[in-house]
């Protein structure tokens, strides 16, 4: 299992007009799922950063960014313990 971890920014206009909850639910469909920040989270998944950036992006809209970036155990920074703790148990 790898763990990804999942950047993204919303469109300000977006926010108006569009439903973000698929894009919620998918992101909590994972084996293993933490939200670190507002637009930070980590991802377990089996599949490679593609397959994962395959399954969020259809639930982002024109305007929208998306990072996904795989996760390693040489790491470093200053996170909500309760990140730390997710992290510890996950890779």
């Amino acid at each position: 299992m790898t763990i990804y971890l999942v950047a993204y920014q919303i469109d300000e206009d977006n926010l108006e007009n569009q439903n973000y909850d698929d894009f919620l639910e998918a992101l909590e469909e994972y084996d293993g799922y933490c939200q670190i920040f507002d637009n930070l989270w980590f991802v377990c998944s089996e599949g490679s950063a593609d397959d994962v950036h395959e399954d969020l992006v259809q639930h982002l809209y024109d305007g929208d960014f998306i990072l996904i970036t795989e996760m390693g155990d040489d790491y470093r920074g200053f996170l909500p313990e309760s990140a730390v703790d997710w992290l510890n148990e996950n890779i």
